[in-house]
């Protein structure tokens, strides 16, 4: 079998998307031939069966460029012999690709939002496939819940190191809600003073998020976008993760699981995977 995948950055050092490497090495394990279009690459060690093209976004090429790099590394997969197209997270590749694909197209999607693209984009694909049922809230017979995907060579699990240390891992915006995070923190150095937060993330909510953690007296170091090779070491250091997200299931906290951390988590995507006494309420500190 032949397969294309379609995803946004191939890059080992990305913060958000530097799991990606892995998911190709994974998947190449069962395809004959894995051909990768991204928009934007950077050079890393792939297995031999893997053809990877960059749409030019970090050469700078312009938006039409791109498109029709796009439409041209379709073509060569399809060619090819491409069996299959695998479209990562973004609904705009399956609206771009399957009105001309000769094969069936499947979207990988963990979201809350159900847009309008994502709607269009489930009557154009044959099948979409998520980590949770609370991870696609798209009412659809096409969605199919196959959970995440996680390396688990990248994170052995390790001995807390005492101290008292907690951990959170995401885009700093409002659907992570580290706000809450701060709050309930602040609630229990009254009874655990030595808890302290690592933030590794960025976003638009930083600097408000870093007022409101001095506002509170709340130890907080914020680490801005951390390179993905980065992230395994954080979890060893940390005794506690907590996601405060109410969106999808989070990846971060399997990884924080696996890596031997117990993992708090809000969103409603976690039933099933994190525990009741490990689950809180959206927005209760």
């Amino acid at each position: 079998m032949k397969v294309l995948f379609l995803t946004q950055v191939v890059d080992p050092s990305s913060d958000l998307l530097g799991f990606v490497p892995s998911w190709i090495r994974a998947l190449s394990r069962r395809v004959e031939t894995l051909y990768v279009l991204a928009g934007r690459v950077r050079p890393c060690d792939l297995p031999a069966n893997v053809e990877v093209a960059s749409l030019g976004k970090e050469t700078g090429r312009g938006r039409l460029a791109r498109l029709a790099r796009f439409y041209l590394g379709l073509r060569h997969a399809v060619n090819g012999g491409a069996d299959l197209i695998f479209a990562h997270m973004n609904p705009e590749y399956v609206l771009a690709a399957a009105p001309v694909s000769p094969v069936p197209v499947v979207l990988w999607y963990t979201h809350t939002a159900v847009t309008a693209r994502l709607k269009l984009a489930a009557r154009l694909a044959r099948r979409i496939v998520t980590a949770t049922p609370g991870s696609c809230r798209l009412p659809s017979r096409k969605v199919r819940v196959v959970g995440h995907g996680i390396d688990l060579s990248l994170f052995p699990p390790s001995p807390p190191p005492g101290s008292a240390r907690i951990l959170t891992v995401g885009r700093l915006d409002a659907v992570k809600d580290v706000e809450t995070l701060i709050e309930g923190i602040a609630l229990l150095r009254r009874t655990e003073p030595a808890a302290r937060l690592v933030v590794a993330g960025d976003g638009p909510l930083r600097g408000k998020l870093e007022a409101l953690a001095r506002e509170r007296g709340v130890p907080a170091q914020f680490l801005g976008s951390v390179p993905y090779p980065e992230i395994p070491r954080l979890y060893r250091e940390c005794d506690l993760f907590v996601s405060a997200s109410r969106g999808a299931l989070d990846k971060v906290i399997l990884e924080a699981m696996a890596s031997g951390r117990p993992a708090v988590a809000c969103s409603e995507a976690a039933h099933g995977v994190v525990d009741a006494p490990f689950r809180f309420a959206p927005g209760d500190a």
